[in-house]
């Protein structure tokens, strides 16, 4: 099954610091990664899967996958939306996609797609949806999202 974009998102908002710009005063790409974490975390607050939720069934979420698409640049105090969406997919994954946009006038800086897989806490992949996750989708799911 392909991803389907869910209505689970959130907007995280980011000004450009002074440390994260280069030499030609843009910011440095690997400050994006920076900016999709934090979405990522503020969306476990809000959703209620937060990294220690994963830790506390015994699994951890590493990064697999990350793809960035760079569309504009960025400056200093330059005000960015991270906007994050959560994609229901089969599998036991996390997939979300990102737009990252000038909040002054709405200019796309940044498209992105993560995927996050469960490994156990000794480090070895776990191929099925965890039992904890599977709950939190439907919980999740059957709150957020109009039939």
């Amino acid at each position: 099954m392909k991803e389907q974009e869910t209505d689970l998102c959130l907007t995280h908002r980011v000004v450009v610091r002074f440390s994260e710009v280069d030499s030609i005063r843009t910011v440095w790409h690997g400050h994006y990664v920076s900016y999709l974490e934090d979405a990522r975390e503020a969306f476990g607050r809000k959703y209620g899967l937060e990294y220690m939720t994963i830790f506390n069934n015994g699994f951890f979420a590493p990064v697999y996958e990350l793809n960035m698409h760079y569309r504009h640049i960025a400056t200093i105090d330059d005000v960015l939306l991270v906007r994050i969406v959560y994609c229901l997919t089969t599998g036991a994954k996390i997939v979300f996609h990102y737009e990252v946009t000038h909040e002054s006038d709405g200019q796309l800086v940044l498209t992105a797609e993560s995927v996050q897989l469960f490994t156990t806490t000794a480090g070895e992949f776990f191929l099925q949806e965890p039992d904890f996750y599977k709950t939190w989708k439907n919980r999740v799911l059957t709150e957020n999202i109009p039939t």
